[in-house]
């Protein structure tokens, strides 16, 4: 069964109505959120490791029925990323991105950029496509080859990043190499096109910084910290001890709620710490045993959901500060208040 396929069961919908109903603020901005069809993708250029991903077909349509479902009675808008995968059709894909998102003047789009991708292609995109905000690279396409321990400027060119840097634009980037965000080449990197070479480009460090256990971001956050123009997307991670960091210890005005929705949050289970390592488990495709509880594993969005909250009841939080994680940091961030045609987002919200 394709990853992205929703199974949302009644032990699900109960779990929500408990647990975070009164925790999620009647206003959501997903600001990691994929949409992807299978027709942009050549599987016979595909890589050994991407191959491993079977991905169901995921509109516009697909995305706001998945947003109702597990945000119920809530109004909800995306930073909507491109499916990052080799053998995909660059320039179809992102096209069609922009064309999905033009129902609704609330939402943003970051372009699928390789190093492939020539760079007055990538500005003409970005002049002529008014809700696509940034880039998204990946390290899939890494020149070097190597994907697991790459650093950024093998996958996203200097000459994107000086683009990007022109244009003010945002970057989401998944950072490489096996120690995340506490790797010495990252952070040197960071601190190098955050302070110095590239000052305008906003970058968004996806999944806490890439800290989906508690030693990442324990060991770099206060170097992150300093850097200018660093924001995080707080997607897919379910350790409790990655956000308690953050919210103890970063600007909670940096912070924006994301999901990694459809594909990569949907499935029952979550995704394991163990020790510095981390492992996504999806509990139906396991044996498992519950001799002294009531086994029913929740879908590992409602998962991270609960570690959110209990870190923001750790470390003090307050209502506005979660309003503003979920809600208000991205509204000032791509500026939707004062967007062309985002008169129904601006309406309802004062950023």
């Amino acid at each position: 069964m394709p990853v992205s396929d929703l199974d949302y069961r009644e032990h699900d919908r109960r779990f929500w109505e408990e647990e975070l109903d009164e925790f999620v603020p009647e206003r959501v901005f997903d600001a990691h959120f994929h949409l992807f069809v299978n027709e942009h993708l050549d599987d016979s250029r595909r890589t050994e490791e991407s191959k491993n991903f079977e991905i169901a077909d995921s509109t516009w349509s697909d995305g706001t029925e998945w947003a109702n479902t597990v945000y119920p009675g809530r109004e909800t808008h995306f930073l909507v990323l491109p499916m990052p995968l080799p053998g995909i059709d660059v320039d179809a894909h992102n096209q069609w991105l922009a064309d999905q998102i033009k129902i609704d003047p609330g939402s943003r789009a970051n372009r699928l950029v390789t190093p492939d991708c020539r760079v007055e292609d990538i500005e003409r995109d970005m002049k002529s496509m008014p809700q696509v905000v940034g880039f998204k690279p990946y390290r899939f396409f890494s020149v070097t080859g190597e994907i697991a321990q790459c650093r950024i400027h093998e996958f996203l060119p200097h000459e994107q990043m000086e683009l990007a840097n022109e244009l003010g634009l945002w970057v989401t980037m998944h950072l490489s190499r096996y120690q995340g965000c506490a790797d010495a080449h990252n952070l040197r990197d960071l601190a190098e096109y955050t302070g110095r070479r590239y000052p305008k480009i906003k970058w968004i460090l996806a999944h806490c910084a890439r800290s989906f256990t508690y030693w990442p971001i324990r060991q770099a956050v206060e170097r992150l910290r300093d850097m200018p123009n660093i924001w995080y997307d707080l997607s897919a991670v379910t350790d409790i001890r990655p956000f308690i960091t953050l919210f103890q210890k970063e600007d909670l005005s940096r912070l924006m709620y994301g999901s990694d929705g459809i594909c990569a949050c949907s499935f029952h289970g979550q995704y394991v710490a163990l020790g510095r390592a981390w492992q996504g488990l999806q509990t139906d495709r396991i044996e498992l045993r519950f001799p002294h509880c009531d086994g029913r594993p929740i879908i590992s969005l409602y998962e991270q959901l609960l570690s959110m909250k209990h870190a923001a009841e750790i470390a003090g939080l307050s209502r506005d500060d979660i309003e503003a994680i979920f809600w208000r940091n991205a509204c000032d961030a791509f500026d939707l208040d004062s967007a062309a045609g985002a008169d129904r987002v601006a309406s309802r919200a004062v950023c």
